[in-house]
């Protein structure tokens, strides 16, 4: 346990030096953006490649995509419910802050560096049911909720999500692990090389990408957007961590995974919406803040 706790503690002092070096201004924000392009298209591919050098696959598994798609469209239409006499900016708001993790750039890193090559795949095995409802099928109900048109297919958002490395390569990976096919070791020798970059970079991009400016009047909606995620989060993980048929890190990689804070990619789809995007980025960083916090406490307990 104290290794645990003091391996997090390293991760939590990487965001605080980001945060620190932006204010100080010798990295800016935009360096932030820089680190997720590094981020999403060399070290997180690299390192979930590599999380399947010795992945076994069970067809059982893919009772883990099946939740976290079903906690998505559970929290779409609880923002739906909450929002029925509120205005557009509020509906915006609710149905794209509900839903929704982010597991690439924020729970990855984590599990990657704590949990080892099980607990990666767990967590890719939760986000093959939560990508493609935060990468287009999320905005889409929401703009026929609004009565706007979408700008794009059903089709269209699902396929989109093969745009992104990291799925991709989680995706063929999947599949040649069903069909029991291995792939030269010299290829996980040099994703194993790069693969452990994936958690230094990504902690101090989350530092530099921390804001901390609001409007009071709007914490309420922050707070009850947050609250119901944690709510959620700790359903899903007595659930699966008390009855799922899984080893003990599958079930306790999911059972963290659950607390992963709001999906990096609701900023932009809150901007095409006309939404708040202000309120959106400060609901962000307190669910990243909420994150850092229970994740090592998670990660020692369980």
């Amino acid at each position: 346990m104290a290794d645990i706790l003091i391996r997090a503690s390293f991760f939590l002092l990487l965001v605080i030096i980001g945060y620190a070096m932006k204010k100080m201004r010798v990295l800016t924000k935009d360096d932030g953006v820089a680190l997720a392009r590094v981020i999403l298209n060399i070290t997180l591919p690299c390192s979930i490649l590599y999380s399947f050098r010795t992945f076994v696959f069970e067809w059982n598994y893919m009772m883990i995509p099946l939740i976290s798609f079903a906690a998505n469209w559970l929290m779409l239409l609880i923002g739906f419910v909450l929002t029925a006499r509120r205005d557009e900016n509020a509906r915006v708001f609710y149905m794209q802050e509900l839903p929704a993790y982010n597991i690439g750039n924020f729970m990855l890193p984590f599990v990657s560096g704590i949990l080892g090559s099980t607990g990666v795949v767990a967590t890719c095995l939760f986000d093959m049911g939560n990508a493609p409802m935060c990468l287009g099928l999320n905005f889409m109900v929401t703009a026929w909720v609004l009565g706007r048109n979408p700008g794009r297919s059903v089709i269209g958002s699902v396929l989109s999500i093969f745009t992104k490395p990291s799925f991709t390569v989680y995706f063929i990976m999947l599949i040649l692990s069903m069909l029991r096919i291995e792939l030269p070791s010299v290829i996980f020798d040099f994703a194993g090389l790069v693969s452990p970059a994936n958690g230094p970079i990504a902690m101090i991009m989350i530092g530099l990408m921390l804001e901390f400016s609001m409007d009071r009047s709007k914490l309420k909606d922050v707070f009850t957007v947050n609250a119901l995620r944690i709510i959620l989060a700790s359903v899903i993980a007595v659930l699966f961590f008390s009855f799922a048929p899984f080893s003990y890190e599958v079930r306790k990689a999911v059972a963290i995974t659950a607390f992963a804070p709001i999906s990096s990619a609701s900023p932009a789809f809150v901007s095409e919406l006309k939404g708040d995007v202000e309120l959106v980025g400060f609901a962000s960083t307190i669910s990243i803040i909420l994150s850092l916090i229970l994740m090592p406490l998670l990660f020692a307990l369980l």
